[in-house]
């Protein structure tokens, strides 16, 4: 437990998204993986897009066991008025109370945004080992201009000598479509500004702070 926490104040390296082992993978082989994974990844923004319109960040998560979704949830920041209700920590607690530990170990995770520190050491108590995200670290930061120093999941797991299989981007551009949704908060313009094709969606709910 000590090394994890050494290692998620410690590190703060970035490391590309890949799709694991994808070295050995022809391109035929790469889009057929990538195929796979697209009807979870949808679900997902789906999910993300309903957290914004229910008024908090858009951000949705979904656990996959042998190709049947089991659970879903999304981000609940400010409904729940509780900064760390994050999608993936979500989805990690329902998952620790309703799912037995074999059933975790062969579940994937997907998220419609490649999840941060916080949500990664979460999933990585929880013993899963696969994670499928949509939107990667960088296009993050490309919309946003919030560079995470933070450590990433495959790096994480990397460190701690877990494997991990760590799968995206995955329909990214549909995915940056999905912050067309995000509350109205100070943020908002600045997202908006960046991404095209936002005109006519369902204006997202006023974000509260108690």
């Amino acid at each position: 437990m000590l090394k994890i926490f050494v290692i998620i104040l410690s590190c703060f390296l970035s490391v590309s998204p890949v799709i694991a082992g994808d070295e050995s993978l022809t391109n035929k082989q790469k889009t057929d993986a990538a195929t796979e994974h697209e009807p979870f990844m949808r679900q997902a923004f789906k999910l993300a897009m309903s957290a914004g319109k229910n008024g908090n960040h858009t951000f949705g998560a979904l656990l996959v066991h042998q190709g049947k979704v089991i659970l879903t949830s999304e981000n609940t920041v400010f409904t729940d008025n509780d900064s760390t209700r994050h999608a993936e920590i979500n989805l990690v607690s329902k998952a620790k109370r309703e799912i037995s530990p074999k059933v975790l170990r062969q579940s994937i995770i997907y998220t419609s945004t490649a999840p941060c520190m916080f949500c990664c050491s979460a999933i990585w108590y929880l013993g899963i080992n696969k994670v499928v995200y949509g939107v990667s670290y960088e296009a993050f930061e490309k919309l946003t201009g919030h560079k995470d120093n933070s450590i990433p999941c495959n790096k994480l797991y990397h460190e701690t000598d877990k494997q991990l299989e760590w799968i995206g981007p995955i329909l990214e551009e549909e995915g940056l479509k999905v912050y067309c949704y995000w509350p109205q908060e100070s943020y908002r313009p600045l997202l908006l500004k960046k991404l095209e094709g936002c005109e006519g969606i369902e204006k997202p709910h006023n974000v509260e702070t108690r």
